[in-house]
């Protein structure tokens, strides 16, 4: 069985109505009749001939039933309809009294004349006489019958429409003759506007999209689409440029649409694909002969989809293209294009006309979709795609605040996440798609650096790394320049000044991306099909090499090393152990170590605590890695522990990391050190810190050997007298500043 909807139509009050005209125009009622029939048949034939209807019957009262296979079909066969002029004064248009149902039909079903009236869910529908109800209805809340045209559904046509088509129907419940019956009265105007929009979506040659089908209703304005739509009315031309996937087309076709709703032609000249592009760089240039008064065209990236395609004849002709639009009476031009693409355009064009004044940019840096906007376009989305976790409050709000933390940044990692999620339900699953649909966007940032010239990589390089100031960027940036011999190379402001609009900030002196999906992107270009990338073996390795030789840069480069480590080449990897041997250099990478020590390997980590226990300024880090890892330790790390309490000027770190981590350590290793640290005058008071800290847990035996031993010691005494354990902050604790 297959699911069709049925569209009754009839002319309202036809008689009365023919009668009326007919008297006005001394023409006979059956002219009248016969015209308006007419007029709805070339409608009906026009529908069938595009496919939207599959099936028709005309009735003996003038009326038709329709059939059709889906709901936006159902919304084009009624906006048609409804989109006509009888060509008769003050009556230009037919009244009309539509009900819309559904049927099931087995695949012998015929629909056609007879045989359409003949089928069960046919006659099924037709006997619910929902017409009858509404007029009923009406009568009861108006005092009349209905004399305007009226769109009316059962409730199961209603359930198979689309979440948004649903929102502008509104809940009838009637009583008549002790019968009740639900039905839906549908907006007029909003059927008209779906109508507007399919022919919209005809007129740009994307008839069955389901990405713009909706524009109307799920655009989200950026923040600089005034600003657009004013240049765009005053100049007549505008660029839109900006980072990939922000929406650069959805506000050029949301810009067709505007200008359609006023009358304007759209014309959309693709780029999606290289041939595309060759034929929109061809037009762009003799774009002459493309304008129209009234019209509005849309040029689709014509300068290059990921990286610039060059056409002499466009770089040297563009200022004549700007005075073809002007000299063009009543002409609107949009032109798109990815803005790193668009500025190497801007670098290469031959004419003097200053083609920046006629860009607006949209982009992460700004936002140009802040927290608020991208909320409401995932709702917006979200309901249109039927979301299951829309309806659940703490689900929805989980979401939601995932976004404030950057998640889900552009338009297009926002709708992909909506479609993705639609029959989810699960907590931990919506979170696992929120950060899959966003390191989709970081891997498509990826791309466009991957695109990139070798300086701009370079350059790109030192923020992957971590925020350092300007001066050391320059420096290290023109150092590798020459380094690594790269031919026709930007100096360092320029490049600073190329970057500086959209994918890096300079904040405090400190050079910085502008959002973390760019930090996000690094991912991707480290490691692709298993292998490391040449960005990563011969750019981002010489940076890396370059900061080891920078004895401030310890601290940035230990964490990058480390949050990356099995990803990186060997001789990058090693810079851990050259950045321990160096006594200026030590102590930040026992700190970094300490505090990130489950990110290493565990040999590797284990050899760098054998190497930084070398240095004594290093014990205290040392032993708090120790003790919080002690469990899953070889004896010859564990035994850091006791080396570092034999040493005289270590072992103040190790009772101050014991007394502070009592608990971790197994208790008859904790005794041990605690016994052999009272004897000691420098660790002595930290050991009756512990003492006091953890009285319960000791043993008799111990507490007793401690008590005696620190009693010796005058502040100690007073420490153990006082019985009062307060929290320290420790000198291992604090960072190696």
């Amino acid at each position: 069985m297959a699911k069709k909807f049925l569209v009754w139509l009839d002319i309202l009050g036809f008689v009365r109505l023919a009668r009326e005209i007919a008297t006005e125009s001394h023409l006979t009622e059956r002219k009248v009749r016969s015209d308006f029939a007419n007029v709805i048949r070339q409608r009906v034939d026009a529908m069938e001939t595009k496919g939207e209807i599959i099936g028709k019957n005309y009735g003996d009262r003038d009326d038709w039933i329709l059939v059709t296979a889906s709901s936006d079909s159902v919304f084009k066969i009624i906006s048609e309809i409804l989109t006509h002029n009888t060509g008769y004064d003050r009556h230009e248009k037919i009244p009309l009294e539509i009900a819309i149902g559904t049927g099931e039909y087995d695949k012998w079903a015929r629909f056609d004349g007879s045989e359409l009236i003949a089928e069960d869910s046919t006659l099924e529908f037709l006997k619910t006489d929902i017409i009858g109800f509404y007029h009923t209805w009406h009568g009861s809340q108006c005092g009349e019958s209905p004399k305007s045209t009226f769109v009316i559904l059962t409730e199961s046509a209603y359930r198979e429409l689309a979440p948004l088509d649903r929102r502008q129907c509104k809940k009838i419940e009637h009583n008549r003759d002790d019968e009740t019956i639900s039905f839906f009265v549908v907006d007029v105007d909003s059927v008209q506007q779906r109508g507007k929009l399919f022919e919209f979506l005809e007129k740009i040659n994307r008839p069955s999209s389901k990405l713009y089908d909706r524009i109307d209703d799920m655009y989200v304005r950026p923040l600089e689409y005034r600003t657009i739509e004013r240049a765009l009315r005053t100049k007549r031309l505008v660029f839109i440029t900006g980072t990939r996937e922000y929406g650069k087309t959805y506000t050029a076709v949301r810009l067709l649409w505007d200008f359609f709703l006023r009358g304007y032609e759209p014309v959309w000249i693709e780029g999606g694909e290289v041939f595309e592009r060759l034929i929109g760089r061809r037009r762009l240039e003799e774009i002459e002969k493309e304008l129209r008064p009234h019209q509005i065209v849309y040029f689709e990236d014509p300068f290059g989809k990921k990286r610039y395609e060059r056409r002499e004849s466009l770089e040297r002709g563009i200022g004549t293209i700007v005075d073809c639009v002007h000299n063009t009476e009543d002409v609107y031009v949009i032109v798109t294009s990815r803005e790193e693409i668009f500025k190497q355009f801007e670098e290469e064009h031959l004419s003097s006309v200053v083609i920046s004044k006629f860009e607006k940019k949209l982009n992460v840096k700004r936002p140009s979709y802040d927290y608020a906007r991208r909320k409401r376009m995932l709702l917006k989305w979200a309901e249109s795609k039927d979301c299951k976790w829309l309806g659940d409050r703490s689900l929805r709000n989980a979401v939601l605040k995932q976004m404030r933390h950057n998640k889900l940044p552009t338009p297009l990692s926002i709708r992909d996440f909506a479609i993705a999620t639609a029959a989810i339900s699960e907590k931990d699953v919506l979170l696992k798609k929120i950060e899959e649909k966003s390191k989709e966007t970081a891997r498509s940032f990826a791309e466009e650096i991957e695109d990139m010239t070798d300086d701009k990589i370079l350059f790109l390089s030192f923020p992957f790394v971590s925020d350092f100031p300007v001066e050391l960027v320059r420096k290290g940036y023109v150092r590798l320049v020459k380094a690594l011999a790269m031919k026709e190379s930007w100096d360092f402001e320029r490049m600073v000044g190329w970057f500086r609009e959209d994918k890096i900030s300079i904040d405090a002196g400190r050079v910085k991306f502008s959002h973390a999906s760019y930090s996000e992107a690094l991912d991707h270009l480290l490691v692709q099909k298993g292998r490391l990338t040449r960005i990563n073996r011969h750019i981002l390795s010489r940076v890396l090499l370059r900061l080891s030789e920078n004895n401030t840069t310890a601290w940035a480069l230990a964490i990058f090393v480390i949050d990356n480590f099995g990803r990186l080449p060997q001789k990058v990897r090693d810079l851990l152990f050259r950045l321990s041997e160096n006594n200026a250099t030590s102590r930040t990478l026992a700190y970094v170590v300490a505090d990130n020590f489950g990110k290493l390997p565990r040999e590797v980590a284990n050899h760098l605590l054998l190497e930084l226990s070398g240095k004594d300024a290093n014990a205290g880090f040392v032993a708090w890695t120790v003790v919080d890892n002690y469990d899953s330790m070889p004896k010859k790390v564990r035994d850091l522990l006791f080396r570092l309490s034999e040493n005289n000027t270590t072992a103040w770190a190790v009772a101050c990391v014991v007394a502070d981590n009592f608990g971790k350590l197994p208790r008859e290793v904790a005794n041990h050190l605690l016994l052999e640290l009272s004897g000691k005058d420098a660790t002595a008071e930290d050991v009756a810190w512990a003492v006091v800290g953890n009285y319960d847990r000791l043993p008799k035996k111990v507490k007793d050997e401690l008590l005696l031993r620190l009693w010796q010691h005058p502040r100690a005494r007073v420490i153990v007298d006082s019985d009062w354990a307060a929290p320290r902050r420790y000198p291992y604790l604090i960072g190696p500043w």
